[in-house]
């Protein structure tokens, strides 16, 4: 297997289990292993993620059972070594995700942009904004900004049920190679708390975020404002060899 083993091995499965009733057994990690030509660590951690989101339970002494995500969780945003979006994310964990298009125009960049996306504060830039909904319920405020020089084509696409990430890719032949991403505590405004259906001056989780393509050129700069039901965020992180 090419890529990220775990990964391919976990999308795997969750196709696979998604398919099998509740309460199905699934094969010892040995015989996964033999069945996808990888090693144990490989297989435990593609497990350990559909634990994780609730499609897989372990039974100690028994093994491990198909079951289903429960739909009140949090939805953790994972950073793994790969750069994908939270579309791609939650629907990868078998969950409908949704955004409602809150604005999507033309603004100046100003100073603080201009400076993440590499341009003059006076150059334009795409200013979208989600309400992002995971199986119907509000999940985060998502704004993003790219330059418009670069990407006029996004002053018009339908981003309701599509990921902007994904377009990139499939419609710009972009490869997204880094995510630099800075979280902190931000207190709601009123319109923020409107939004996300919290009270005014609610302590919200902010992830500011720039991600780049393989020389370094910045893509896309945007923020990712959660709620304190939806506000976590997950990061595997690897050490490089010496």
């Amino acid at each position: 297997m090419a890529g990220h083993k775990y990964a391919q091995v976990r999308d795997h499965l969750l196709r696979r289990v998604s398919d099998l009733p509740v309460g199905t057994q699934l094969p010892p990690e040995t015989k996964l292993c033999e069945e996808y030509e990888v090693s144990r660590i490989t297989v435990r951690r593609a497990v350990d993620e559909l634990v994780g989101d609730g499609h897989l339970i372990r039974e100690h002494g028994r093994g491990t059972f198909v079951s289903r995500p429960r739909y009140a969780m949090r939805h953790r945003e994972r950073f793994v070594n790969e750069v994908t979006g939270f579309y791609t994310q939650l629907t990868r964990q078998g969950h409908t995700v949704t955004s409602e298009v809150l604005v999507q125009e033309r603004v100046r960049a100003g100073a603080r942009i201009a400076a993440r996306l590499h341009t003059s504060p006076a150059a334009d830039v795409v200013h979208l904004q989600r309400l992002r909904r995971v199986n119907g319920e509000v999940h985060h405020l998502a704004d993003s900004y790219v330059a418009v020089e670069r990407f006029p084509d996004l002053l018009t696409v339908d981003f309701t049920d599509h990921s902007l990430y994904a377009y990139l890719r499939a419609h710009h032949d972009i490869l997204l190679a880094r995510n630099e991403i800075v979280v902190s505590l931000h207190q709601s405004d009123d319109r923020e708390a409107g939004l996300l259906g919290v009270a005014a001056g609610t302590t919200l989780l902010l992830a500011v975020s720039t991600v780049y393509d393989p020389h370094r050129k910045p893509l896309v700069h945007g923020t990712s404002t959660f709620p304190p039901s939806t506000g976590e965020l997950s990061f595997d992180i690897t050490a490089e060899e010496d």
